[in-house]
């Protein structure tokens, strides 16, 4: 959402400005000219709206993008990032009206891909968000955020295998980019429920885990790696019989 190109040449304007402006249950009443005056350029009211959607204003965040829009109604991250402020406040309609309306200025956007990907993850499209999430990779293969984001449409769908590859491809291609790293944890959690629920059905009804509650042998191991005590994994052997 952020646009560090933006940032540096509208920084000193927006403090100024996001100090005078109280968030407050007026936001409705609020118009372009009480952002800034009329004079100033789309990129400067989309800086704007980025600022209140980190702030957690979406209200004031649609508005600033509204008004870049009123600006230049050809500037596709103001409709990408206005999509994006209504996919938060759950008007869905609105959301992909802007995606669409971006992709029809820029049909190679991934970031309109990306977002309109993620509307669909939240509606359970998995087969649209699949898409989208591969036609912003086709676009830009280095786009780590569409294979994290196509690997948590994998992992909706319990396609746990790709999701892991989509996962490690994100990793390799930006290493200081946290998120994969939360939902590679996610995965390996849900493959972990899995398999205690195979091990039951196989064991039988009351059977319990050689290591206890599956909550007992996540903090044994945290416990191991602080440690660096291997015991944890020997409740698990099979000996030869």
């Amino acid at each position: 959402m952020k646009r560090l190109t933006i940032c540096l040449m509208i920084l000193g304007v927006l403090g100024t400005l996001l100090i005078a402006l109280p968030i407050t249950s007026a936001q409705s009443e609020m118009t372009c000219d009480d952002l800034a005056p009329a004079t100033v350029p789309a990129s400067l009211f989309v800086g704007m709206g980025d600022a209140y959607f980190a702030q957690g204003d979406q209200t004031l965040a649609i508005l600033a993008y509204t008004c870049g829009l009123a600006q230049d109604d050809t500037y596709t991250p103001a409709y990408v990032n206005r999509g994006f402020a209504h996919l938060v406040q759950h008007n869905d309609t609105a959301a992909e009206d802007d995606f669409n309306r971006a992709l029809e200025l820029d049909d190679a956007s991934v970031a309109a891909y990306n977002n309109r990907g993620l509307l669909y993850l939240s509606q359970g499209n998995f087969g649209l968000a699949i898409t989208d999430f591969t036609l912003a990779i086709t676009f830009d293969p280095n786009y780590a955020i569409a294979y994290h984001n196509r690997a948590l449409v994998h992992a909706a769908e319990r396609n746990y295998d790709l999701a892991l590859a989509d996962l490690q491809q994100a990793i390799v291609l930006d290493p200081e980019y946290a998120a994969p790293h939360a939902t590679l944890g996610a995965v390996y959690a849900a493959m972990a429920l899995e398999s205690y629920q195979t091990y039951a059905d196989i064991a039988g009804e009351g059977a319990r885990l050689p290591g206890g509650e599956p909550d007992s042998i996540l903090n044994a191991q945290k416990r191991g790696l602080e440690t660096n005590d291997f015991s944890i994994w020997l409740i698990f052997w099979t000996p030869a019989y």
